[in-house]
């Protein structure tokens, strides 16, 4: 008899110890309700030509190559995209 009180108590404290996560988790692990969220982006995005990264058009590093506009993530793939293209002779224009 004495391990259904036992079994009783164990069961009793797993309960217990399981709404305290879960209270723990909600009030505070979890995101507050008012912290403002930052707004989503939903322009145009275009492909990064040197790491492949999708960048939104409105605030790319952008140059221009034979009347094309390219759009990069960072001036750094922008300038290794004309380092790589400078022997082959093609002209280009930074914004």
């Amino acid at each position: 008899m004495i391990w259904l009180l036992r079994f009783t108590a164990l069961v009793a404290a797993f309960y217990l110890l399981r709404e305290l996560v879960r209270w723990a988790w909600r009030h505070l692990f979890a995101e507050p309700a008012g912290r403002a969220q930052p707004p989503v982006r939903r322009g145009t995005v275009r492909r990064d030509p040197v790491c492949g990264t999708y960048v939104d058009v409105e605030v790319s590093v952008q140059a221009q190559e034979g009347g094309e506009v390219l759009h990069f993530c960072s001036a750094r793939c922008r300038d290794a995209y004309h380092a790589q293209h400078a022997a082959s002779g093609s002209a280009s224009t930074v914004h």
